[in-house]
């Protein structure tokens, strides 16, 4: 799958000056990613260790919390599937509750579509990662294809974070919407 054109989206952001207290709920929002992207940098260390055999149980606990003192296909798999669950969660509630508020301000509803989009190719990614971490737990040699699938989805996920703390502060400051 092709990664997201930055060069497509809409660009709104920087037309309103919004108040600290506006800008809350994005600075909220940009906390809720920066947790994903440790997530998943997390996850990518760990299939990485995984692939190379080089994972120590002292590396593994620094790097995700709770795991087994030994990285396992099994542990890895698990791993995949919370943070694609997580992730999951994340963009439902935004395509329920935040982006339908947001495209009601005529300005921001191009921003709004075109994220709700984004979701379904990041959606796509989970999808893959997922049944690769599945794929590994039972067939170790096809670790190379899991670390590609982590990267390709850090990858898109990290360009789709960045344009929506970008284009989300202002529409959920001048709504008063919490994240």
């Amino acid at each position: 799958m092709p990664p997201i054109d930055d060069a497509s989206r809409p660009r709104v952001a920087g037309s309103v000056d919004l108040t600290p207290r506006q800008r809350m709920a994005g600075d909220h929002l940009r906390m809720i990613h920066d947790h994903f992207r440790a997530q998943l940098a997390a996850l990518g260390r760990a299939v990485e260790s995984l692939r190379d055999g080089t994972g120590s149980a002292g590396a593994v606990r620094a790097e995700v919390h709770a795991l087994a003192p030994a990285l396992s296909a099994q542990q890895v798999a698990g791993m995949c599937g919370q943070v694609c669950r997580f992730l999951t969660m994340h963009h439902t509630i935004e395509d329920q509750n935040l982006f339908p508020a947001v495209a009601t301000l005529s300005d921001y509803a191009p921003v709004a579509a075109r994220l709700a989009e984004e979701h379904l190719v990041v959606h796509a990614h989970l999808e893959r990662v997922d049944d690769l971490a599945v794929a590994v737990a039972a067939d170790p040699s096809r670790a190379d294809e899991l670390v590609e699938a982590v990267a390709d989805l850090r990858a898109d996920l990290e360009s789709h974070f960045a344009y929506e703390e970008s284009e989300m502060t202002e529409p959920l400051g001048l709504l008063g919407l919490g994240v």
